[in-house]
């Protein structure tokens, strides 16, 4: 949804499709946007995966970001590019306590994952890669609120690589608060590019005093 506001404020528009198994924020959100929503009742992972695939391909489709805990199977993800972004830098704290475990195992960097999504555990080829340095003392709502910009970046991310996979942002010039590794897109510029959210940090340190 901040995404999605984000891209707005730059005058572009998407048409969402959203599938969900349940009333839930980001449905509620759709809906009031005018964007496509479907709700699935399901019996299994395979089931869910099954009318997923039939509903995204009768909206043809083709690329799905996954905001879902649960998991999915074929032939949703063999026939469909699907990605997900995990709050942490895979191979590490892989399942859905990504934040509270890396903070659980003691690291200064807190990062994000932008992966494909396969049959395994958050095993999926890495794309992009996006990662802060944690405030002295900081609070896990500061930890929260790093991981949900570092999810919103990815996002916007996910969406220009699909529009231009060879798109490079213009960031080179800025201090690096955020270091951003995508070894999943080829042009190397974007591999080594910086992102600075050093306001940001800054107000998050505040926060978290």
């Amino acid at each position: 949804m901040a995404a999605s506001a984000c891209l707005e404020a730059a005058g572009e528009h998407i048409e969402w499709v959203v599938i969900t198994d349940r009333s839930c924020g980001i449905e509620a959100w759709a809906s009031d946007m005018g964007h496509t929503v479907h709700i699935i009742d399901y019996s299994s992972a395979e089931d869910f995966s099954r009318k997923a695939f039939l509903t995204f391909d009768s909206e043809n489709c083709d690329d799905i970001l996954l905001f879902y805990t649960r998991r999915v199977a074929s032939p949703l993800i063999e026939k469909k590019r699907v990605w997900n972004i995990h709050p942490a830098l895979l191979p590490a704290f892989p399942g859905l306590n990504g934040v509270d475990d890396a903070i659980a195992a003691g690291v200064r960097l807190l990062g994000a994952t932008l992966h494909r999504v396969d049959a395994g555990l958050d095993t999926g080829e890495i794309v992009a890669q996006v990662t802060a340095p944690l405030p002295a003392n900081f609070s896990q709502a500061a930890a929260d609120h790093i991981s949900f910009q570092q999810k919103v970046w990815l996002t916007l991310l996910w969406i220009d690589h699909l529009a231009t996979p060879t798109f490079v942002p213009p960031f080179d010039f800025c201090e690096p608060g955020i270091v951003l590794s995508c070894p999943g897109i080829a042009d190397k510029r974007l591999r080594d590019s910086y992102v600075s959210w050093l306001s940001n940090l800054s107000k998050l340190r505040a926060e978290s005093n």
